[in-house]
């Protein structure tokens, strides 16, 4: 560990100091990205690393695969400024996992527009082909690693319990309890459907950032101070030892979400793609679990539950009413989805098709949504119970 090599080498406690770790964790992971990804970009660009298969356009597709460069930072800045006890390593593990899952999945998307490009693949196929491994498949993964990980948590975690924190109540009130089994099938879940969450919102430039930001600050400062004695008291917070060492991940993944937004910024220059969006998008799931403040991640993370909700509608609607219907057609409840798509489909009349204003209006309301889902989960969470 760098901080801890640093402190010994030069005697000052400062570079063990919790909040100085995860500020340097935060610059590092930035610098990182800022170094690494004009070379990654050209990598990826020489290889074709997109899943767009249409040549003849004046406008060359940007490439996906950016998260994996953001999930190294982050690696690479945990194993440098935080202390690798089971929280964080449930984290890296989690993480990882998800990434693998991820980039398979894009992998599989790229050889998809190759076959269509090589002739091998009709254009009309593409489609069934061009959402990588199938969605059961991912969501298979996604439970086998979650419940693997989860059980290596509840089992070396000895805060971890099955009681879940209640918006709008004291835990003194009222601390539902669930027994192990169903708990970690409950973190499971969370951490699942935060990943299929961040996974649907990445769909335009910076869309999914946002989000990261705020829930990992919130997540965050949760970690902070619940792994504070004094703090946690002060607050009427359960006191999780060693929860604080969450901290120095959140700030790498906010540091190298931010030097992303850099080359992702209209007009992009390069995508985050499944295996960045998943595997940080469930580290965080997770993350919500360790820290107790499960229940919240429908208030701080509304972009990623309504993304997630307008999907599962869509195709449980389409589907019902395609089996009731007397000519088998389906109907849907939204233009299209994810949601995102929907607002953009509705509103480009009003800008006379302009898809650059419509994308800009429907990313700026998003990242509104998102900051002040986090300062009303805060509030929610730190003052009114």
């Amino acid at each position: 560990m760098l901080s801890k090599f640093l402190s010994t080498f030069t005697g000052f406690a400062l570079f063990e100091d919790r909040l100085f770790r995860a500020g340097a964790a935060a610059l590092v992971a930035a610098a990182i990205v800022f170094c690494l990804m004009p070379f990654f970009i050209s990598f990826l660009q020489k290889r074709n690393a997109t899943s767009d298969f249409d040549q003849n356009s004046s406008k060359k597709s940007p490439p996906i695969f950016g998260g994996l460069l953001l999930v190294f930072a982050i690696v690479i800045s945990t194993f440098s400024f935080s202390i690798l006890n089971p929280y964080a390593i449930s984290i890296l593990i989690i993480m990882l996992a998800y990434s693998a899952i991820g980039g398979i999945d894009d992998f599989v998307k790229i050889r998809a527009k190759r076959l269509v490009l090589a002739g091998k693949l009709e254009k009309k196929d593409y489609q069934e082909k061009a959402d990588g491994i199938s969605s059961s498949l991912r969501l298979v993964l996604y439970f086998v690693f979650s419940i693997v990980v989860a059980i290596f948590a509840y089992k070396l975690i000895p805060g971890l319990t099955g009681h879940l924190t209640v918006p709008f109540i004291k835990p003194e009130i009222w601390y539902p309890y669930l027994p192990n089994w169903a708990f970690i099938l409950f973190i499971s879940f969370i951490t699942t459907a935060t990943a299929n969450g961040a996974n649907f919102t990445d769909g335009l430039d910076t869309l999914v950032s946002v989000p990261i930001i705020t829930t990992a600050a919130f997540v965050g400062a949760v970690a902070y101070i619940s792994g504070n004695a004094i703090f946690s008291e002060y607050l009427l917070l359960p006191h999780l030892p060693g929860v604080d060492e969450l901290l120095p991940i959140c700030a790498a993944i906010i540091g190298a979400t931010l030097a992303y937004l850099w080359y992702n910024c209209p007009p992009a220059q390069i995508y985050m793609g499944d295996g960045g969006s998943i595997g940080i998008g469930g580290a965080l799931g997770m993350m919500f679990v360790l820290v107790k403040a499960e229940l919240f991640v429908p208030i701080v993370g509304i972009i990623f539950l309504a993304e997630s909700i307008s999907v599962v509608l869509q195709i449980s609607y389409f589907k019902i009413t395609k089996r009731l219907s007397a000519d088998g057609q389906g109907k849907r409840i939204f233009r299209r989805a994810p949601i995102h798509d929907h607002f953009r489909l509705a509103w480009k009349e009003s800008y006379d098709n302009d898809n650059v204003a419509v994308n800009s209006k429907v990313i700026w309301r998003f990242h509104l949504i998102s900051i002040l889902g986090a300062i009303l989960g805060s509030l929610i969470f730190f003052k009114i119970r």
